[in-house]
């Protein structure tokens, strides 16, 4: 997988859109600022691939939406063997704002949506066309250079749990974890089928299943023993029952006889008082008949009464229906006033709701009105809504023009600032050339001063016309004593190098703070020259916005307005109420009219009800009075018959269902006696045929009851047995399946067992471990062979790493003694080796290294660059998260990221 180019707006440091094109880049160097930006290049390319980073993982991802804004989106153009894809997602605040997209470039230059499914299946697709998982690639193409330097140092413990990590092995750890947890979980299984088997099975034999099935079937023999018996008295119980059952009823019957027979007196006596009721029953319903007719007699005369009063009540109702339906009528003559009025009210009710909608109110006035025009007002109304609009619109430019003439004044700010930094830099460089020179002849000067000083020295050994110890010529002059102080010459050479020094320090900081300067200065002047552009053609767009309007719109549709209240106050203060109040008016005149009109019609119908009733009533109650007198001739004829008066019928009167009753209850008591006395003949024939002795169902029955409780008892007894040898044979079958369970878990355990003794960290792990470390050393010392033209190779020596010169015979140097350059080498061959790894027989089109190192002196740069010039021939783009100045400028290309309060940017620059 190759990088082509990278797209991201919004996301952390990024906010304005920013696009990255890797598709000529080989060899480049990241470099910026802490904190500019440049691990989120690599985070976004990470989400874009795979909807997670290395530091935030899947989850709390919003951290990584810049400050400000609703969404990020970043989008990654990369190349898989001979094809292009691009990987683009989105990532909101909200759940519904995400958003995952992946696209083919087809030979036709068009983009081919694979978007099938949801963002699960899109991610897995990315994955797939990758070749590897996020941790995979991670840990493959953004290789963390500080952690093979680790590696590269650390003792055999540290190396193993480093590789581990890297390698992702602690999974085996996991599955250790996991087989411990099972055997453990097995063995306690094991132990507790054993528990029970010894604790609730070990009584549980064939042995003891058999006899209780014996046991069982002796028991029931006694029960069938014993149900026959009882038959035998069961039978006897029950013929003494029955003889029970005649002699009782005999003696119930005899008792009900002698009782019937108490009651002949009242018997008599009641049909003795029966036949007197029945003498004058043929006249009490004369009695009642007269009685009747006394009642309805004085009922209708009541009632005459009563209709003559409602007959003239009426009338006077029927007399002041039609005096109100009168009044009703002369009223009527107001309508079509009425109306003609509201009429009028309804047009001053629509002025005062166009007035209302316009804006205005009844009070609103001008010294010079209108007429109303409703378009008019409407197009003067829009017309100082534009002026108003117009009016903020300049109050902002206005604003817009301060902003920008302060950002004018602060961009020559800085250009002064800039121009004096590149004059003090200039001064800074002469002086620097100048101390360089000084610090020269001081040094000079000072060899000078010890060659002079240290021929002086052998001045006493010196003599004219001698031979020279040194020599061996003619002495002709002996040299001058030592003039010089050699002190004060070697603290001016220290002063004139740290003034270099500081020369030199000044000078790279003052050419960092101009390079940067340079850039913002560029940047803000393109800006600014931009807002002024925009603020003339805003300020060109007000004035012929203004060009268009002409007088005073605000004033118009005031002057309108006030027409509009005019006329509405010529209606009066509220026209509405006023219409409600005739239309009112109106309805509560046609109501009276319905109103007095339905009352006299109900006045009159009542009239009329009454005097018919009043008719009915005075022939109703001429008829009952003649009945009365009729029925009461009829009475007095039948009495003086019985030679009685009514109180005397009436005591001897008795209701028809008493007379009958007592009529009935002398025939009744004639005939119970006579059926008494034959059932009192009847059973003393059966008890003569089977007499019946008590005390004989006594005994009987109290044998039943005993031979019923032992056979309960036997039946229990038995039952109990049955269960006993049912729950018996249960549990030596459950006992079978207890123990064959007992002997799968023992067998299941000792695999899990055998498997957590073999995936121990001192065994299985240690050995796939070794492993990987004997392939990644092979393969690292490969590759540290390659771009250290042929001088050193990686080996284990003593279980510590060490690095062989083959350019000196294959001298072995522990690691710990290499130099900062000869680590670099080292730890990149370990990482890019493990990145092979990792990636299995994916071919990696692109690596991101953090190389880890603060400073390189001239050797170690010159090798560091040598080895990136050597991967990158190797058809690998290589990019270096770097510090170091001097590396970065060795490189081809840099990508500048800088951060203002805008947001981070990237800059291109080739070297």
């Amino acid at each position: 997988m190759r990088p082509l180019k990278l797209d991201l707006q919004g996301f952390t440091a990024f906010r304005q859109l920013t696009e990255l094109d890797f598709s000529d880049l080989e060899l480049f160097a990241l470099v910026g600022p802490t904190g500019s930006g440049k691990s989120s290049l690599l985070d976004a390319m990470t989400f874009a691939l795979y909807g997670q980073t290395a530091r935030l993982g899947a989850l709390g991802l919003d951290a990584l939406i810049s400050q400000g804004e609703r969404a990020l989106s970043a989008s990654l153009t990369f190349e898989v063997g001979g094809v292009t894809y691009r990987a683009s997602r989105t990532k909101g605040r909200k759940q519904a704002e995400n958003e995952v997209r992946f696209e083919r470039l087809d030979e036709d230059g068009r983009w081919t949506g694979l978007n099938d499914g949801g963002s699960k299946a899109i991610s897995e697709r990315i994955r797939k066309v990758v070749g590897l998982d996020f941790k995979t690639f991670t840990r493959s193409v953004m290789l963390p250079q500080g952690e093979f330097a680790s590696l590269l140092h650390g003792n055999g413990k540290e190396r193993q749990m480093l590789l581990g990590e890297l390698t992702g092995l602690d999974h085996v750890q996991e599955m250790q974890k996991v087989a411990s947890e099972r055997a453990r979980d097995l063995k306690a299984e094991s132990q507790s089928l054993n528990n029970v088997l010894l604790s609730e099975y070990a009584s549980v034999t064939p042995e003891l299943i058999a006899g209780l099935r014996a046991e069982r079937e002796r028991t029931d023999a006694e029960a069938q023993q014993l149900s026959e018996t009882r038959e035998q008295l069961q039978t006897q119980v029950n013929r003494l029952h029955e003889a029970e059952k005649i002699w009782r009823q005999h003696e119930e019957t005899a008792r009900r006889l002698s009782t019937l027979q108490s009651r002949s007196a009242s018997i008599q006596q009641g049909a003795t008082r029966a036949a007197q009721a029945r003498r004058v029953a043929g006249v009490m319903p004369l009695i009642d008949a007269a009685e009747r007719a006394r009642i309805a007699h004085e009922r209708e005369a009541r009632e005459l009464a009563q209709a003559l009063a409602a007959a003239q009540s009426a009338a006077q109702q029927s007399d002041q229906a039609a005096a109100h339906a009168s009044q009703a009528q002369a009223q009527e003559a107001r309508i079509p006033e009425l109306e003609q009025r509201a009429e009028t009210l309804r047009e001053a009710e629509a002025d005062a709701a166009r007035l209302k909608r316009a804006g205005g109110t009844p009070q609103t006035t001008h010294p010079s009105p209108l007429p109303w025009d409703e378009e008019a007002h409407h197009a003067a109304r829009e017309a100082a809504q534009k002026v108003e609009k117009i009016r903020l619109e300049r109050v902002q430019l206005e604003t817009q023009k301060v902003s920008l003439k302060a950002a004018q004044e602060r961009f020559a700010a800085e250009q002064k600032l800039h121009a004096a930094e590149s004059d003090e830099l200039e001064r800074v460089r002469r002086e620097g050339t100048t101390a360089k020179a000084d610090l020269a002849a001081a040094q000079k000067n000072l060899e000078e001063a010890k060659l002079e000083g240290g021929l002086a020295s052998y001045r006493p050994h010196l003599h004219v016309g001698q031979d020279c110890p040194l020599c061996l010529q003619t002495v002709r002059q002996l040299p001058q004593a030592p003039l010089a102080d050699l002190r004060a010459l070697e603290q001016k050479v220290t002063m004139l190098a740290a003034t270099q020094d500081e020369r030199r320090n000044r000078f790279s900081e003052l050419r960092g703070q101009l390079k940067s300067r340079e850039t913002w200065l560029s940047e803000k002047l393109a800006e600014n020259t931009d807002w002024e552009a925009q603020l003339a053609q805003r300020e060109q767009d007000l004035r012929q916005l203004e060009s268009h309007i002409t007088g005073d719109p605000q004033t118009e549709a005031l002057r309108l307005l006030a027409g509009l209240a005019a006329r509405v106050r010529a209606a009066g203060s509220d026209p509405a109420a006023a219409r409600r109040q005739a239309l009112g008016d109106i309805q509560k005149i046609r109501q009276e009219i319905q109103n007095t009109a339905k009352a006299l019609a109900r006045a009159q119908g009542d009239l009329a009800a009454a005097n018919a009733t009043l008719k009915a009533t005075q022939s109703s109650a001429a008829q009952r009075q003649a009945d009365w007198q009729q029925t009461q001739q009829g009475l007095e004829a039948a009495l003086t018959a019985l030679q009685l008066n009514v109180p005397q019928a009436r005591a001897a009167a008795l209701p028809e269902n008493e007379i009958t009753s007592l009529e009935h209850a002398a025939r009744d008591y004639a005939a119970q006696v006579a059926q008494l006395q034959q059932a009192v003949a009847e059973l003393e024939r059966q008890l003569g045929a089977f007499p019946f002795v008590p005390a004989e169902l006594v005994q009987a029955t109290r044998d039943l009851s005993a031979t019923d409780a032992a056979l309960s008892t036997i039946r229990e007894r038995a039952g109990s047995l049955a269960e006993q040898e049912r729950a018996g044979r249960e549990r030596l079958e459950r006992k079978g399946e207890i123990e064959s369970r007992a002997a799968a878990v023992a067998g299941r355990f000792d695999t899990w067992q055998a498997l957590t003794n073999s995936l121990k960290a001192n065994e299985f792990q240690q050995f796939l471990l070794a492993e990987i470390e004997a392939q990644l050393l092979a393969r690292a010392g490969i590759l540290l062979h390659e771009i250290s033209d042929g001088r050193y190779r990686l080996a284990l020596e003593n279980g510590d790493y060490v690095v062989q010169d083959l350019w000196n015979a294959g001298e072995a140097r522990g690691v710990k003694t290499l130099s900062g350059g000869e680590t670099f080498l080292a730890s990149l061959a370990l990482a890019i080796a493990l990145s092979d790894y990792l990636a299995g027989n994916k071919i990696l089109g692109a690596l991101f290294l953090d190389e880890g190192f603060g400073t390189l002196d001239p050797q170690a740069l010159e090798a560091v660059a040598g080895a990136l010039e050597s991967l990158r021939t190797q058809g690998r783009m290589v990019g270096v998260v770097t510090h170091v100045e001097s590396l970065s400028e060795r490189l081809p290309s840099r990508l500048l990221v800088t951060k203002s309060v805008a947001g981070s940017s990237v800059q291109r620059l080739d070297n």
